[in-house]
């Protein structure tokens, strides 16, 4: 018997017992869809924070610190641009403006609290480094910074809230009184939301000791490092520069960078995903055995009909063969149901992850066309392993079949 016939008879099989092949593969089916749901929802949501985490800056290295004196600081800065071009692309400063006065954000009659608005100061590269986008007019230039211009770029909710449909590119603002004019807009990362990142102001950093004193021991820093390969040893270089030049038990000083803990998030996320679909995998056993049980209670249904065919000729491989194609069968129909459902739940879960991100209060940047899918490996490997339990628990059953002898086989009734 060849298997283009061990197939046809496996189908017809499958068929004349509907009702009970569909609650056979219920097994199948509940412990692969549940298996895809869980570990595509658990890669799709690391997926996201690493999109989030890029969204905030790729390659971004953090300096901060209180205690090196403003010459341990400008000599970093001279460091980092002569001994690290290797290793840092650009950098830029960022302090942070305080309205000690309260006089606000002001553009006409309009007011914006400045509590919730935050405004920085940074140079030409600022952007780069945040991985704010320019989405109108144009970024903070080296001339900007080095006349101590009063300009700005303002981030998408500050246009919004100001402007609306109106350009801004021109038009002043007032900051703590003063007066600047702003020269381009940054493209919102959260939705342009109230109380969000998107509510920024950037100003040349020049602009800082006039408007705020000198900031003295306490200074941040973003920087990009040339790539993701040269982060740690950029890292290593600043952490062991700064280490020879201030004290540390009279102050404080880090560098790090979001890929570090993007890493550890990832791995904690490959963990839950294992976890997860271990635990799911054991439905998956659980449908297993009752494919062996139904293949047991086949055999026994159709053990008149198994030894017409073995006194006719047929051999004990076509026997084994025939009841292992007909256990791959259900078990095959049962992964692709499962696979289907599987990708549904996913994609449900995935747009309850969006919702919940987008109703998260602005600490994350959103992130766009963003669909929680299962990769090709998993829906693969998922298929593979229900084909695969459906023989391994056949096998029992189909060796029973042909061990059967012809004459006691057809005195069954």
């Amino acid at each position: 018997m060849n298997w283009g016939q061990t197939m046809r008879m496996a189908f017809k099989s499958v068929m004349n017992n509907k009702v009970r092949s569909v609650l056979t593969m219920l097994g199948i089916i509940i412990g692969v869809a549940s298996v895809i749901a869980i570990v595509a929802f658990v890669q799709g949501a690391s997926t996201l924070q690493r999109l989030q985490y890029e969204a905030m800056g790729t390659n971004q290295i953090q300096i901060y610190g209180w205690g090196p004196r403003s010459a341990d600081w400008k000599a970093l800065e001279t460091y980092i641009d002569t001994e690290m071009k290797d290793e840092i692309k650009a950098w830029s400063p960022q302090g942070q403006y305080w309205d000690w006065q309260n006089k606000g954000i002001k553009y006409r009659s309009k007011t914006l609290e400045m509590n919730n608005t935050q405004i920085y100061f940074g140079n030409q590269d600022y952007g780069a480094c945040t991985n704010n986008v320019i989405t109108a007019g144009r970024d903070l230039s080296e001339a900007d910074c080095r006349n101590a211009a009063k300009v700005c770029v303002i981030g998408e909710t500050v246009r919004k809230a100001f402007f609306g449909a109106m350009s801004p590119l021109g038009q002043s603002i007032r900051i703590g009184g003063t007066s600047f004019k702003v020269i381009g807009v940054y493209k919102g990362k959260f939705g342009g939301k109230l109380n969000s990142q998107d509510q920024m102001i950037v100003l040349p950093y020049t602009l800082q000791q006039r408007m705020m004193g000198d900031p003295g021991q306490n200074r941040q820093y973003y920087a990009q490092a040339a790539s993701k390969d040269a982060i740690e040893p950029a890292i290593e270089k600043i952490r062991k520069f700064m280490s020879a030049r201030y004290d540390s038990s009279n102050g404080n000083f880090e560098v790090y960078s979001n890929a570090q803990w993007q890493e550890q998030a990832e791995a904690s996320s490959n963990m839950l995903a294992l976890l997860g679909g271990g635990i799911a995998g054991i439905s998956l056993l659980v449908g297993g055995i009752g494919i062996m049980n139904i293949m047991l209670v086949s055999v026994t249904e159709r053990t008149r009909e198994i030894g017409i065919r073995m006194a006719i000729g047929a051999r004990k491989r076509d026997i084994i063969s025939q009841f292992l194609v007909e256990a791959a069968v259900v078990s095959c129909c049962g992964g692709m149901l499962g696979i289907i459902l599987g990708c549904f739940a996913a994609t449900i879960l995935g747009n309850l992850l969006l919702l919940q991100q987008a109703q998260g209060g602005g600490w994350m940047p959103v992130i766009e066309n963003f669909t929680v899918l299962p990769s090709f490996g998993l829906v693969a490997g998922a298929f593979l392993f229900s084909a695969l339990l459906g023989i391994i628990f056949g096998l029992y059953p189909a060796n029973k079949a042909s061990n059967l002898q012809p004459v006691d086989a057809l005195r069954t009734q």
